[in-house]
């Protein structure tokens, strides 16, 4: 194989940098059970530990089961997180971006800042079209003009006879035009 026919071969890295940031080890090298978490996981159960603890007098009457709730939805919910996917992103990436879409303005943002649509305003230009009727006459110019005729070379036997001129197509040889736009572009033929 030469320098010219050199073999190219692609990578792609992006499944591996997809890999989500994930919390799985503890500080003395044992794993956090259920675990690796990731982000959203553990924002979950802290979220979710939170508002039970808040609202504990209208759901604890449990009695020692009570505990046990406080840490099961926690754990719970995040272990159903960790399934959910929305457009292949977990569900607090997904939630993000829609409202980063909802929050942009419709034109769109240049340079960090909210484009704005000019208001629309009258453009006033003129424009002069002088077109020439098929009535008036062609000029003279173009209809007597005889196209000139290359000499001949005279022959060695005979003398050359000077021939009549071909005839010139001229202006009025011409089909007459049928609408305002052949009428222009006839005219402008003629110049």
């Amino acid at each position: 194989m030469s320098a010219s026919e050199e073999e190219l071969i692609g990578h792609s890295y992006t499944r591996a940098r997809k890999h989500p940031l994930v919390i799985g080890k503890l500080p003395g090298a044992g794993r956090l059970p259920g675990g690796p978490y990731t982000i959203t996981q553990v924002m979950t159960m802290v979220i979710s530990f939170g508002l039970l603890v808040m609202t504990r007098e209208l759901w604890a009457h449990f009695g020692a089961m009570n505990f046990i709730l406080m840490a099961l939805i926690p754990w719970g919910l995040a272990w159903v997180l960790r399934y959910a996917r929305l457009d292949g992103r977990d569900p607090a990436r997904a939630v993000r971006s829609l409202l980063i879409y909802s929050s942009t303005p419709a034109q769109g943002r240049l340079a960090g800042k909210p484009q704005r649509a000019a208001r629309p305003r009258l453009a006033t230009a003129t424009c002069t079209v002088r077109v020439r009727s098929a009535e008036r006459p062609a000029p003279a110019a173009a209809v007597a003009k005889p196209a000139p005729v290359p000499a001949r070379k005279p022959r060695a036997a005979a003398t050359a006879v000077p021939t009549a001129a071909a005839p010139v197509a001229t202006a009025a040889a011409r089909p007459e035009p049928k609408t305002g736009l052949q009428a222009l572009l006839a005219s402008l033929d003629e110049q």
